[in-house]
């Protein structure tokens, strides 16, 4: 990453078409040659990428410029495959969020952005009215855990189920909802706030019975 000052750096863009969230855990198969490229220059320099939304208005054109999610999250490699020369299959874990400032397409098809670095979550603790969510979360990671499926897991050790931003977060990651809702929920800079929405969005929508999808 290219340090612009002490708020502002610059660094290589995965656009997606799904959203990422700290503590969260995403899986990439990368072929493309400047993903290819991207991705070694991470490993050898240990430094992370930034994954934002492709936010598509459904009424526009295949050749309409791409549009991206003003929040965004770093990622770091932390499982590297290289099951040939040109794929490599990959898991990275969410680190930090991050404002996207300015974005530009290089020769060789890469994103750069110019991004300015979110405060992290602070520690809040579970309210009352919030821990029916809580124990849906906590029914979820049983079952991933009982039928041993931790290395797929969208969730990383260790689980903070008593805190009111990583249980937010994990929520929100599994819900059934739009690109803009997940990404105004990643937006949300109070964990509490954002637990507020995440348990609306469950009860209006009866999503109670929610599991992996």
């Amino acid at each position: 990453m290219t340090n612009l000052d002490s708020t502002t750096r610059k660094i290589p863009l995965f656009p997606l078409g799904t959203v990422l969230f700290p503590d969260g855990v995403i899986a990439l198969k990368i072929f493309e040659a400047r993903y290819l490229d991207m991705i070694k220059t991470c490993l050898r320099e240990k430094t992370e990428f930034g994954v934002v939304s492709i936010m598509k208005d459904q009424d526009s054109k295949e050749d309409s410029p791409l549009v991206f999610s003003q929040i965004g999250t770093l990622a770091l490699i932390e499982d590297f495959d290289p099951i040939q020369p040109a794929l490599y299959m990959t898991k990275s874990s969410g680190t930090q969020r991050f404002k996207l400032l300015h974005s530009q397409q290089e020769a060789n098809g890469l994103w750069i952005g110019e991004i300015e670095l979110l405060a992290n979550d602070p520690v809040t603790p579970i309210p009352e009215e919030h821990q029916k969510v809580v124990k849906l979360l906590n029914e979820i990671i049983s079952v991933i855990q009982s039928e041993d499926l931790l290395e797929e897991s969208p969730f990383k050790k260790p689980f903070k189920t008593d805190d009111c931003g990583w249980v937010s977060n994990r929520l929100a990651e599994l819900l059934p909802i739009s690109l803009a809702q997940k990404n105004h929920l990643l937006a949300q800079t109070n964990p509490r706030i954002r637990l507020d929405l995440v348990t609306e969005i469950i009860e209006d929508d009866g999503l109670s019975n929610l599991m992996l999808h």
